[in-house]
């Protein structure tokens, strides 16, 4: 059950079900990317992929009858009216065309008319509608989900047909459970549950499972995991450089060479990568000395070609080595701008505090160490805001809170206007009163065992104290005790079609698919992977409207809270 190799069988699929010969694969910016996280663009073109073009970005007139067009795109109206004037002057010899989701008869009425040379050899539905990153983790790419805390424009469209896709192509039929106080996740519980018995025929396989569970959460339960900085190597890089489509551009790094400028940090294209990932910054650095080590001794065996047999060594070992080559200027690049990163902004002591502030209970000294870290230069602006508004959430409506005090803080090392409002905005959105999870672990403890495992839990590393609260979520599920009242079922399992083994009801569900209304972390991811290693009975997937860091995050909060008036802090 992994979301990686789903895309990649849909991909290799529409290749070799083709006739054989030369072929061009014809994609929009979003299915583009699809592919691009789970296949390098080498391993496609060995299979007689000449070429790869954008459906709005063709080149006009050049006749290509040679070529086969293999088509990849998302079903939506601009891509059908691109592909009607595509076939109605085709440049290649024949078409193969995939939608990445369910296609409308009206849709397809629209393509054959179009098609009066019969240059259309298929046209398939895939369910390959959602961006891979790692076995178990996917993303809608979708940055704003919501406006005035509503689904924005096409938003719930998108997120629907995203979970769709994720369920028909894993051929999981699940019994649907959402977050009760959100208005959206029943929503977009209804809608799913409709679209799956809109298309139950795609149910009609001996091989689809039920015993399955759709969790449909809210991002505003938790605002908290999305603001911490986290130390593993696949969060660093995201957090500190940025991650788009499996690639990061280290163009601003002084010194690099031109073909590190923009790198690929996807693990299902680089080994090391998918190894070191989860590898916190202390382990991260140990492995690239033994990597460089490795490569070091591997360099001077090279260097030593004295026989024709050395030669022959050579040359066969040459692109090996050269991979190798590749594969530590990458990570050594990256680690040491990292490094930089978290030196120059005093981010151990940042994440220290943050850490502090979530997981400890002493208001007193939280407040004055987020005093003197608002105070520092080398702390960056948004920084100190973030160590702001985690006091906030963490400390609101304490007796002794000084809000007041730290924004006026804020105010004199020249924070910009925008944190400050975000501050206010991040407490309506994801404030005591917008939640219905105790967060915070404020509440009383109804039994021993929950009183021990909140206040003796131990803690190995001070910088991973906090868990996110979406582990205890699927502790919960795993156990049998998520409550209705806070999860309720969107319809119940009886009334959808059954696959063969379906099982009503939710004990010991053998899939569970997560989705974050709001975008997921890789905090989380990290959790859902250490979850799935330990419970080898009950598989999770993991997705989100897209993959937050602490920027990308507060942008969604602005555009969630935009037209709805701002409260007045409580200083």
């Amino acid at each position: 059950m992994s979301v990686v190799q789903v895309v990649k069988n849909y991909v290799t699929k529409m290749i070799t079900d083709s006739e054989p010969g030369y072929k061009i694969m014809l994609m929009d910016k979003h299915t583009t990317s699809f592919v691009s996280v789970v296949l390098g663009m080498s391993e496609v073109m060995r299979q007689e992929v000449y070429m790869f073009e954008r459906l709005d970005q063709t080149s006009s007139g050049e006749n290509l009858s040679f070529l086969k067009c293999l088509v990849y795109v998302r079903p939506t109206r601009e891509n059908v009216d691109l592909l009607v004037r595509e076939l109605q002057k085709p440049r290649y010899g024949s078409y193969y065309i995939y939608f990445s989701n369910v296609v409308s008869k009206s849709d397809v009425k629209l393509l054959a008319e179009a098609d009066e040379q019969e240059v259309v050899r298929e046209v398939q539905e895939v369910y390959a509608d959602f961006q891979a990153l790692s076995p178990h983790l996917f993303s809608l790419n979708m940055p704003t989900h919501s406006q005035g805390l509503k689904w924005a424009s096409g938003a719930l469209g998108r997120s629907v047909q995203g979970v769709a896709a994720v369920l028909f192509s894993l051929r999981v039929l699940p019994s649907i459970r959402y977050q009760n106080n959100s208005e959206m996740a029943r929503v977009l519980a209804e809608n799913v549950r409709q679209t799956i018995l809109n298309e139950s025929s795609l149910y009609n396989s001996p091989d689809a499972e039920g015993n399955t569970l759709l969790l449909i959460l809210d991002r505003r339960d938790d605002p908290i995991t999305p603001l911490l900085h986290q130390w593993t190597y696949e969060a660093m890089v995201h957090e500190l450089l940025g991650v788009a489509s499996g690639r990061v551009s280290l163009a601003h790094v002084t010194g690099v060479a031109d073909d590190l400028k923009e790198v690929v940090m996807s693990p299902a294209q680089d080994e090391f990568y998918a190894q070191s990932m989860y590898l916190n910054y202390g382990e991260i650095g140990q492995t690239i000395k033994d990597l460089m080590e490795e490569y070091q001794k591997r360099l001077s065996k090279q260097q030593k070609v004295e026989s024709i047999t050395d030669m022959k060594n050579f040359v066969e070992h040459y692109p090996q080595f050269k991979k190798m080559s590749g594969t530590v200027s990458k990570h050594v690049t990256v680690v040491g701008e990292l490094s930089r990163l978290v030196s120059s902004h005093a981010l151990l002591a940042i994440s220290e505090c943050q850490q502090e502030l979530v997981c400890g209970s002493d208001h007193s000294a939280n407040l004055q160490r987020i005093r003197q870290l608002v105070a520092d230069p080398k702390v960056r602006e948004v920084d100190a805001a973030v160590l702001v508004m985690l006091y906030a959430l963490r400390h609101e409506g304490h007796p002794n809170t000084d809000l007041k005090g730290l924004v006026s803080a804020l105010t004199r090392r020249g924070v910009g206007d925008r944190y400050l409002k975000l501050l206010s905005s991040l407490m309506d959105y994801g404030g005591a009163r917008a939640r219905q999870s105790d967060l915070f672990g404020t509440q009383v403890p109804q039994d021993v065992t929950a009183i021990r495992k909140r206040f003796f839990k131990g803690v190995d590393n001070v910088y991973t104290q906090h868990k996110p609260l979406l582990l205890e979520v699927l502790e919960e599920v795993m156990k049998a005790r998520l409550r209705e009242t806070a999860f309720p079922y969107c319809g119940t399992a009886p009334s959808l079609p059954q696959a063969p083994g379906a099982c009503a009801g939710l004990r010991g569900p053998h899939h569970v698919v997560v989705f974050v209304i709001g975008g997921v972390t890789y905090e989380e991811s990290l959790a859902v992977h250490q979850f799935n290693t330990r419970n080898t009975n009950t598989r999770v997937i993991l997705g989100g409207s897209t993959l937050h860091n602490t920027a990308s995050f507060l942008s969604s909060v602005e555009a969630a809270m935009e037209g709805i008036p701002r409260k007045t802090l409580r200083l």
